[in-house]
């Protein structure tokens, strides 16, 4: 209960709750939007990391490092594993208004950045420090500036913590 990260993760799901009360109409639905902005306020202060409410998070995102992280209007599957200093979000340059989504199992390496209307497939490692503003197949490890797909068939589950292979 006292990590950071945690809280960071449970402030975001507890504004989805609030604007799902929102929208049944609910009469809890000011008072949880009242604290989930007051909270969220404090925690974008303290820890450096904002979550904009448009963002649709899949379960199991594990923030490595939550300083610097943002993420704008983006949809992210599940298990994903987010490092410091990651900006995930639209990109508004050339009326790009489209939004990052990311499928399941992504692990992004610190001071990535992912915008625009980009689809990133299960499985990606996005290493770190890369640029990315066009698509990704499922299971490839990209990186540079601008990221490309420098393995195909790529194994990140020891990545993200879900177990797979031992290198030998």
């Amino acid at each position: 209960m006292t990590n950071s990260e945690f809280h960071c993760v449970a402030a975001y799901r507890f504004g989805q709750l609030a604007n799902d009360l929102r929208r049944r109409h609910s009469p809890l639905a000011v008072p949880a939007l009242a604290v989930h902005r007051l909270v969220n306020r404090v925690i974008t202060h303290i820890d450096h990391l904002e979550i904009a409410p448009g963002a649709s998070i899949g379960p199991g995102l594990l923030l490595m490092h939550r300083h610097g992280v943002i993420i704008g209007p983006a949809v992210i599957g599940r298990h994903c594993v987010l490092h410091q200093n990651v900006t995930i979000g639209q990109r508004v340059a050339g009326g790009d208004q489209g939004v990052p989504r990311l499928g399941d199992d992504v692990w992004i390496g610190p001071g990535a950045v992912i915008t625009g209307s980009v689809t990133v497939g299960d499985g990606v490692a996005i290493s770190a420090g890369s640029v990315l503003s066009k698509d990704v197949p499922d299971r490839c490890l990209v990186a540079g500036n601008p990221a490309r797909v420098i393995a195909k068939d790529y194994d990140n589950s020891r990545m993200i913590g879900l177990g797979g292979e031992p290198e030998s």
